[in-house]
């Protein structure tokens, strides 16, 4: 993706790589379950932002 769109900035800041070391310590924690639950949910809320996304896009290029 950075080939693609080199003006991007993909890397994380120092406090979403504390984030990610708190959220990686607690998965490690969790159960099989608990842990496919998370992702099943981080996935769907991913998607999520991307539709609203494209949306915000559409509506601004629309205008």
């Amino acid at each position: 993706m950075e080939r693609n769109f080199p003006e991007l900035n993909l890397k994380l800041t120092l406090e979403q790589q504390f984030k990610m070391r708190l959220f990686q310590e607690s998965a490690e924690e969790m159960s099989r379950e608990q842990a496919l639950s998370l992702l099943m949910e981080a996935s769907r809320l991913l998607m999520i932002k991307d539709n609203i996304i494209k949306d915000l896009l559409k509506q601004n290029l629309a205008v």
